[in-house]
């Protein structure tokens, strides 16, 4: 059959004389190509709307690393009333001002002004997005009063002047990125230079046998899973390189969320430093524990205890 007889029977209404044929053909051919050229751009359409809900944000794209780190690593308020009760233990009287170096989103320094209406606090950090990001989501929401009595500078620990403190802090093993001892006692003397005549330095320590080497800890958070890895470890030089990730119930995943290089610094080691740096005394504190083995969340000062597979604890100096 020609492809007129079929047009014929596909259109017979509208075949008219035969001068007419080709144009006819030439239309109806149009016809076709548009009818098809339609229906393609129809299933282009069905294909890109199904690659669109295809790319939908997976929960690793749409969570916030600080918001994350927050929840899974740091408990401020304890962290801020352990501060209180430590200088007080020193001092015998309430801490006003804390200076909290490498302070991160200032999280500390918002629960430290919550907690007592004479408390102010100095936070100072290196990274200019973070010190942002923790304006915006702990400071901003504050009341007016509070926010006032919290400041967060650019700059770094090693040189930053400020007021001078009651009591400062290190904590989260932050320091451990100064990987040798001349940075080291650097720190600790400008630490001492933005202390009052009585103020207190507190840093945390981690030590344990499972820190020196590889491990590797996951704690579900409910929502997501965080994990603390332990890469690599150099007995000689006490390099220590770890790293936080997230992971999420849709499978996507955060990793590594944060890379730590550091230097595992020892008790007597930083002892040692603080000493050099011209601190007039150290405090090594320990957690006491229940009949069951349990931490209580009281330290005290033994003169001797037992090495565990992992331990931390809060190390204090007197200017």
């Amino acid at each position: 059959m020609s492809p007129r007889s079929e047009l014929f029977l596909l259109y017979p209404q509208e075949v008219g004389p035969a001068e007419h044929t080709d144009e006819f053909l030439e239309s109806s051919m149009q016809i076709q190509t548009d009818v098809s050229q339609q229906k393609r751009a129809k299933k282009r359409s069905k294909k890109s709307s199904k690659k669109t809900r295809a790319k939908k944000k997976t929960q690793a794209e749409l969570a916030d690393p600080h918001a994350l780190y927050e929840r899974a690593v740091q408990d401020p308020k304890t962290d801020a009333a352990a501060l209180g009760k430590l200088y007080r233990r020193v001092r015998k009287r309430a801490a006003k001002l804390m200076r909290e170096d490498f302070c991160g989103t200032g999280s500390l320094s918002a629960a430290w002004v919550n907690g007592g209406k004479e408390r102010s606090a100095y936070g100072v950090d290196l990274d200019r997005p973070t010190l942002d990001w923790g304006l915006e989501n702990n400071v901003a929401p504050m009341s007016a009063g509070l926010a006032k009595r919290i400041t967060l500078v650019e700059g770094n620990v090693l040189t930053q002047r400020g007021p001078k403190a009651d009591i400062a802090c290190a904590l989260n093993f932050s320091y451990c990125c100064l990987k040798d001892r001349k940075s080291l006692v650097t720190y600790f003397k400008n630490v001492r230079k933005n202390l009052a005549k009585d103020g207190v330095f507190v840093m945390d320590v981690l030590g344990g046998s499972d820190t020196m080497g590889p491990d590797e800890n996951r704690h579900d958070l409910g929502g997501f899973t965080y994990r603390w890895k332990q890469h690599f470890f150099d007995p000689l030089t006490h390099d220590f390189r770890c790293t936080i990730s997230f992971f999420f119930d849709d499978g996507s995943k955060i990793s590594p969320a944060f890379e730590y290089d550091w230097r595992l610094w020892t008790m007597p080691e930083l002892c040692d430093a603080l000493e050099e740096a011209g601190f007039s005394g150290t405090h090594r504190m320990w957690e006491k524990t229940d009949k069951k083995g349990n931490g209580t969340g009281e330290f005290d000062e033994p003169k001797r205890v037992e090495n565990q597979e992992s331990w931390w604890t809060y190390l204090i100096a007197e200017r």
